[in-house]
């Protein structure tokens, strides 16, 4: 499972690097990517346990600072929209997380990528870049990323193992668009029909 989730992280270097000039709706941009160990028996297990709060990763907990969470209301909207999906799918949710059979474990977190463009032949030809038209400019780009995993404990792992993963990516407008994170939910359940319970 770690491997694919190599590939995704190169699947969005990848997407990161292409996204062309004229995109007319961020949209067209959302990347959704599911990975699962294919070992593990979704259907022997019937109930989940999820916080109420989505986890924003900023890197301040290193810095010993207390968390960030989504707010309110995309939390709930995000959070209602994920357990309906495990409804449909035959889970089960419990407020209990050592009772449960998994633990889904949703999070967020967002990057901006500042690109710089110089022609690259301004060092040696430097007197042609004081024409006007080869100044260096530069462009920036806000993608967002959530991230939805399962998680299973008991007598049979050493520690917590991930069984399933999911991660949505995009480019960002700014705030949170809920209607787009909501599709994409939708969308990383229907290509995971093996999480089906029923």
């Amino acid at each position: 499972m770690k491997k694919n989730v190599f590939y995704f992280i190169g699947i969005l270097f990848l997407m990161i690097s292409c996204y062309p000039e004229g995109i007319e709706y961020y949209e067209e941009t959302d990347i959704v990517f599911t990975d699962y160990t294919e070992s593990f028996d979704f259907a022997s297990r019937g109930t989940y346990s999820m916080p109420d709060k989505i986890v924003k990763i900023t890197g301040n907990l290193v810095e010993g600072e207390d968390p960030e969470f989504v707010p309110e209301p995309y939390n709930t909207q995000i959070l209602n929209k994920i357990e309906s999906n495990m409804t449909a799918q035959g889970w089960t949710k419990i407020a209990d997380p050592e009772s449960a059979d998994l633990a889904l474990l949703p999070a967020v977190w967002s990057n901006t990528t500042i690109v710089y463009y110089y022609d690259y032949w301004c060092w040696y030809y430097y007197y042609y870049c004081g024409w006007g038209w080869y100044y260096p400019y530069a462009t920036s780009y806000t993608t967002g990323t959530m991230v939805m995993t399962l998680v299973a404990h008991g007598e049979e792992y050493i520690e917590p193992s991930t069984v399933w993963t999911a991660a949505i990516n995009g480019l960002m407008s700014g705030a949170y668009d809920t209607s787009r994170i909501t599709k994409a939910i939708d969308q990383a359940f229907k290509q995971s029909p093996y999480l089906n319970t029923k």
